[in-house]
């Protein structure tokens, strides 16, 4: 499944039915506001941080909106796994895959910032395996790579 074009100004169908399934799935609901923080992050094709969020949902609401409100609306998000945090970043997206629980791959940018999202089961087991070696029970994985994208790379210098 992939992400909906940056041009997109609405919540697609399916990444709202899907949203609403998996909240369904964990006993909660999806509410209008809960909806506009995924909404943003969706429209957006780079990461945001809760603060450029609260702007731009300030900004489309036309209220002031309390930091702790957007937090509350992103852990709700990241719990029923249809966003993820870049913890480096201190960022939030959109998951490109919310059909199925993940771990967290990332290859960011430090040119453009531009972010994929990967999926590699030989990394998820490594860890798992290196985890266990150890005795060792991690809550969450997210592993993050910083460099260059190949649209950079072709115009950064040797």
């Amino acid at each position: 499944m992939s992400r909906p074009s940056a041009k997109a100004a609405r919540l697609a169908p399916k990444w709202r039915e899907l949203a609403e399934a998996r909240s369904a799935e964990k006993g909660e609901r999806l509410t209008p506001a809960r909806l506009a923080v995924y909404a943003e992050l969706l429209a957006c094709d780079r990461p945001l941080s809760a603060y450029e969020l609260i702007a731009l949902l300030e900004r489309r609401q036309e209220r002031k909106i309390a930091p702790l409100t957007v937090y509350r609306h992103l852990d709700f998000l990241m719990r029923i796994g249809v966003v993820h945090r870049l913890q480096s970043a201190h960022s939030y997206l959109p998951c490109d895959h919310p059909d199925h629980p993940h771990d967290s791959q990332f290859l960011l940018c430090s040119s453009c910032g531009h972010v994929d999202e990967v999926e590699s089961r030989g990394i998820e087991t490594m860890l798992s395996e290196l985890a266990d070696e150890r005795g060792f029970r991690p809550d969450h994985t997210v592993v993050e790579i910083k460099g260059v994208c190949g649209t950079c790379a072709g115009s950064v210098p040797d």
